[in-house]
């Protein structure tokens, strides 16, 4: 979020009476206040059981684990909503079998730093090299590729007309996609966007404003927050 006001510009808001912050102490504490908003909402949304993993990724998970492949979840969200939201996306199981978890505030600089992935394949004892990383957007594609990772996108709403450069594969998500195709390479160079009539569209249905925040959800279940 910091990144991203960084490059956009800082909004105004009531957190600050009503101005854009000056300085770095006040920016922390208008990151810190939408996140722990964004969070309590997030959570509500999760816990209402309206909302579905992404197509595919649990497929993978479980052949991954299948092949014996150590599998690993490294959110830029808090420890607080990860803790809540990947037991409900993913199931109880599947989480606790998880070999690494790292969240946001594990490490002192979020993506696009690749710290979070350098922290990661040094815990799993597996080469940079040798990982490959899914994310859905350019910032998390930049973590990847700094840490020397493989990295594949399953694009979101708001992320499909980015540029992916470094990207092996990008999709508009894993249904279908074998964890073989990911081992052997099958889809190097594959990006579902060209010649897709509706890469223009932005995908995003039942928009609703929840405490002065736009809240959309695309049609896999992602969500997204506009401040």
């Amino acid at each position: 979020m910091k990144w991203y006001f960084g490059e956009n510009g800082w909004p105004t808001s009531n957190v600050l009476g009503g101005r854009a912050p000056q300085n770095e102490e006040e920016q922390t504490k208008l990151i810190d206040t939408i996140q722990d908003w964004k969070t309590d909402k997030y959570k509500d949304i999760i816990g209402s059981g309206s909302i579905s993993p992404r197509e595919g990724v649990l497929e993978l998970m479980d052949q991954a684990r299948q092949a014996g492949v150590p599998i690993a979840v490294c959110s830029a969200s808090t420890k607080q909503a990860t803790d809540f939201v990947l037991p409900n996306l993913l199931g109880q199981d599947r989480f606790s079998s998880l070999d690494v978890y790292m969240a946001g505030d594990d490490v002192p600089r979020k993506k696009p730093d690749p710290i979070i992935y350098n922290l990661t394949s040094e815990k799993l004892g597996v080469a940079p090299g040798d990982c490959l990383v899914i994310e859905d957007s350019l910032i998390g594609l930049q973590a990847a590729v700094g840490a020397g990772m493989r990295c594949l996108i399953t694009y979101t709403g708001s992320t499909e007309g980015q540029e992916f450069p470094g990207a092996e594969t990008v999709l508009a998500n894993l249904g279908g996609v074998e964890f073989s195709q990911l081992i052997n390479g099958a889809l190097i160079g594959k990006d579902d966007r060209k010649g897709n009539s509706n890469s223009g569209g932005n995908g995003r249905s039942g928009e609703k404003v929840i405490d002065g925040v736009s809240v959309s959800e695309t049609p896999d279940g992602t969500l997204v927050f506009k401040f």
